[in-house]
C-alpha cells in the first residue's frame, strides 16, 4: 500500500472492532484518537465473533469490521458464513487471529475476507488496513491529491500550481488535472489559453450528483495528458462552495485522474483546510522576504498539526534573487520555518507574465526555469520508480511505462 493512503484524513465511514486480547484492545482504542480518524466512528467492543453475529442480526453492520479470534479451526469459518448472513452487502470484514498460516490466509480471502493480520496488531498495522479498505471503497485508491497553498497573496501559488501540473503531465506522462480553487476569481484558464465552461458551484452540483457524461463535460482539455477545470459566470462576491460540496467533487474525479493539483490561493479557508487534510502531498509556496515568512512559519505550524507531522509537505521558495529586494538568508529560513525548503525558483517577472497572457505554459516555453521543482513534481505524483533522463539542459523523469 501507499504510504500517502495512512498520511491522509480518511472519508465518513463506520468501523466496529470485536477484540478477545487485552493488547488488541487497548491498540484497537488509540483510533478514536488519532488525526486521521476524525470522520470515522470507531466502536471497540469486547468480545469476537459471537458478539458481532448478535450485533449484526439486530443492526446494521458498518462499511469495515475487524474481528479477533483465537480459534481458526473450521468451526471459525463456519461462523464467518454465519456473520456474512447477517452483515450487509459491501462489508468489508478483516480478521485477527493467534497464528501465521498461508493456507488459512488463503481461504479468508477466498471467502471474501479482505486481510488476515497475526496478533499481536501494532498501531501502523491496523491504521494501514484500515485505510486501505476505506479509501479502496471510494475507488480512488490510486489517485494522488496534490495541494498547493501560498503563504499570502503575491507569491505566485497559482503560477507554481501550473507549473507542477504542466510538470507531471507533460515531462512525467501521468494523466493530471489542475483545479482552480479560486472560482471566478482564477486565472488558471488565461495561462492555459482555456476558456471557463462552468460556475464553481454548478460544477460542485455535478461532482455531487450529475451522470460521468455531465462531469466529462466541463472537464477541458489542455494537452495530451494535462486536463483542467477552470470556472467562471458567476459573480466574484458569490460563496464557494462549502468543503463537503468540493470534496465530493474531488472524490469522483479522483476515481478517474491519478493526479489532481489544487491551487487553493483563492479558495475558502474551510475548503483549504479540508484538502490540505486529505492531500497525499502539500505544497506551500512563500517568497523569501520577512513578510511572507512571518505567514509561512504560522501556515507551516496549522498544517504540521492539522496532518500530525510535515513528511509530506514541501515548502517552495519563489522569486528568489529578486532585484534591490531584501531577502532572508537561505539558512535562517530553515531555522524560521523548522522545515528544509525543497526548491528555490528565480525571480523571472518576463517568463512567468508572458505565460499568463499568452496562454503558452512556463514549462513548455521555459522549462529550464522549472528545474529545481521536477523532484518535488516526482514526488507529488508518487513516481518513485522514475528513469532520469537528460534533454535541453536538465533532468527530465520519464516513466518506464505510460501513465494512467
Amino acid at each position: 500500500m501507499n504510504d500517502d493512503i495512512t498520511s491522509i484524513l480518511l472519508p465518513h465511514a463506520r468501523l466496529d472492532v470485536f477484540a478477545l486480547d487485552a493488547g488488541t484492545l487497548a491498540t484497537a482504542g488509540k483510533l478514536a484518537d488519532d488525526w486521521r480518524f476524525a470522520r470515522v466512528q470507531v466502536d471497540v467492543v469486547d468480545g469476537g465473533m459471537e458478539a458481532a453475529i448478535e450485533r449484526y442480526s439486530a443492526a446494521a453492520s458498518p462499511e469495515l469490521i475487524i474481528i479477533e479470534t483465537n480459534d481458526i479451526s473450521d468451526n471459525f469459518t463456519a461462523q464467518l458464513e454465519t456473520l456474512a448472513g447477517v452483515c450487509a452487502e459491501g462489508t468489508d470484514a478483516v480478521v485477527i487471529g493467534p497464528a501465521n498460516d498461508v493456507h488459512l490466509y488463503r481461504s479468508l480471502v477466498g471467502m471474501g475476507v479482505r486481510d488476515y493480520l497475526v496478533r499481536p496488531v501494532t498501531e501502523d498495522e491496523l491504521v494501514s488496513v484500515i485505510a486501505k479498505s476505506l479509501v479502496d471503497k471510494r475507488g480512488i485508491s490510486g489517485s494522488r491529491l496534490v495541494a498547493v497553498a501560498g503563504a499570502k497573496g503575491g507569491v505566485g501559488t497559482t503560477a507554481m500550481a501550473q507549473s507542477l501540473a504542466w510538470l507531471i503531465a507533460e515531462n512525467l506522462g501521468q494523466k493530471t488535472l489542475l483545479l482552480d480553487g479560486a472560482g471566478s476569481r482564477g486565472t488558471t484558464g488565461v495561462a492555459f489559453g482555456v476558456e471557463p465552461s462552468i460556475g464553481f458551484s454548478e460544477a460542485v452540483r455535478i461532482g455531487q450528483g450529475g451522470s460521468e457524461d455531465d462531469l466529462r463535460r466541463i472537464i477541458q482539455p489542455a494537452t495530451d495528458h494535462l486536463s483542467m477545470m477552470v470556472f467562471g459566470s458567476e459573480p466574484l462576491l458569490t460563496e464557494s462552495p462549502d468543503a463537503d460540496s468540493v470534496e465530493a467533487l474531488l472524490d469522483r474525479l479522483m476515481k478517474t485522474y491519478p493526479v489532481i493539483i489544487m491551487d487553493l490561493s483563492g479558495a475558502s479557508p474551510a475548503v483549504q483546510k479540508r484538502v490540505m487534510a486529505r492531500a497525499a502531498e502539500v505544497v506551500v509556496v512563500s517568497t523569501p522576504h520577512l513578510t511572507a515568512l512571518r505567514n509561512g512559519r504560522a501556515l507551516v505550524n496549522e498544517i504540521k498539526h492539522l496532518r500530525n507531522g510535515l513528511a509530506a509537505v514541501d515548502f517552495v521558495i519563489n522569486k528568489h534573487s529578486m532585484p534591490s529586494a531584501d531577502e532572508v538568508p537561505v539558512g535562517d529560513i530553515k531555522k524560521l520555518l523548522d522545515i528544509e525548503p525543497a526548491a528555490r525558483i528565480a525571480y523571472a517577472p518576463k517568463v512567468f507574465m508572458s505565460a499568463e497572457m499568452t496562454g503558452k505554459p512556463v514549462g513548455g516555453a521555459k522549462p529550464e526555469v522549472l528545474k529545481d521543482l521536477l523532484p518535488i513534481a516526482q514526488k507529488a505524483a508518487g513516481l518513485a520508480d522514475a528513469v532520469v533522463k537528460k534533454e535541453e539542459g536538465f533532468s527530465l523523469r520519464k516513466l518506464l511505462g505510460k501513465g494512467k
